[in-house]
């Protein structure tokens, strides 16, 4: 038998492309909005295989396909009970990739 030991971003990569992929299959409009997707990045992951989306994560190795939002660091440090109305009142901005220098 061979097996594929994944790392832990590509794990992450390939439970969110799941998670979308399956939004997207269940309510399209929802998942675009959901996971700010356009409308020709919602039709090219609806239509790929639970097989096709595993061999680009395999393949990809550890590149994250999913950046952070850019108040994730506020959020982990709110109680838990203003996490998720402080989450839906900022938009999930992510953070831009800065150079070092």
């Amino acid at each position: 038998m061979n097996q594929v030991q994944l790392s832990d971003v590509q794990i992450a990569n390939l439970t969110l492309l799941l998670t979308i992929r399956d939004g997207i299959l269940h309510d399209r409009t929802a998942a675009c909005c959901r996971f700010a997707l356009d409308a020709v990045q919602a039709e090219r992951l609806g239509t790929m295989s639970v097989q096709q989306l595993m061999a680009i994560v395999a393949n990809l190795g550890d590149v994250t396909l999913f950046p952070p939002r850019r108040d994730l660091v506020g959020l982990l440090d709110k109680p838990l009970p203003l996490v998720r109305p402080l989450a839906a009142v900022h938009a999930p901005r992510h953070v831009a990739a800065s150079s070092a220098g």
